[in-house]
């Protein structure tokens, strides 16, 4: 018998402002900036490739915004799902990482080491974004089990993800890197989840990346 199998795509939104600004984002609502928007249609041809079914987003205008294409393309509609949002980073949200790193030495260590150990008043931990982004990749696999399924998220929604999907144990935050606008695939079937290819980024003609 044919083994139902079904594959996600793990797209990470476009570049914005606060990505080349080295600013915390959670949940600020940023726009794509200019290579953001080049870089969504290139996402499009990348997706018109892969022929997903159905296309899923965070809320935020990023991640929308870097699908757009893509469903104009696919003729598809874009499904929001609000448990895909990013991370909730409370009053570190919009502020530069080099001024947390001098005002908050000891949290910014955690964030550069062993942030799954990281926690404060108004935040969400990783194991919190784990377990509702599991909860609904789980959900759509199998309401669209055996064909392809696209989301596009957030780098600190991908990462908890994925490690969660693979079982995987601490310290896993640093181990696998996402560029912006980039596509990673993850299978599912019988046997659970697989990562089939991670942070692929041929489909893109230029990209900043981000260590921290």
């Amino acid at each position: 018998m044919k083994e139902q199998r079904t594959t996600v795509i793990l797209v990470r939104h476009g570049e914005c402002s606060a990505n080349i600004e080295e600013r915390f984002r959670g949940r600020c609502d940023f726009e794509l900036n200019e290579l953001g928007r080049q870089q969504a249609e290139q996402i499009a041809s990348a997706l018109q490739r892969l022929a997903p079914a159905v296309l899923y987003s965070s809320p935020l205008r990023r991640a929308v915004q870097s699908l757009e294409p893509a469903a104009r393309a696919l003729g598809l509609e874009i499904q929001i799902e609000d448990d895909l949002t990013n991370i909730s980073f409370g009053a570190w949200e919009g502020r530069r990482k080099a001024d947390i790193a001098r005002e908050q030495p000891e949290l910014w260590d955690l964030w550069k080491h062993r942030p799954e150990e990281l926690f404060f008043p108004g935040m969400e931990s990783l194991d919190e974004v784990g377990r509702r982004s599991r909860a609904v990749l789980d959900r759509l696999v199998q309401v669209h089990a055996g064909t392809t399924i696209a989301l596009c998220t957030h780098r600190t929604v991908l990462k908890p993800l994925v490690s969660c999907c693979l079982e995987m144990t601490r310290p896993w935050f640093w181990k696998f890197h996402f560029d912006t606008a980039s596509i990673s695939l993850l299978t599912h079937d019988e046997r659970g989840y697989s990562l089939f290819s991670l942070n692929r980024i041929d489909h893109l003609t230029r990209l900043n990346r981000e260590w921290n």
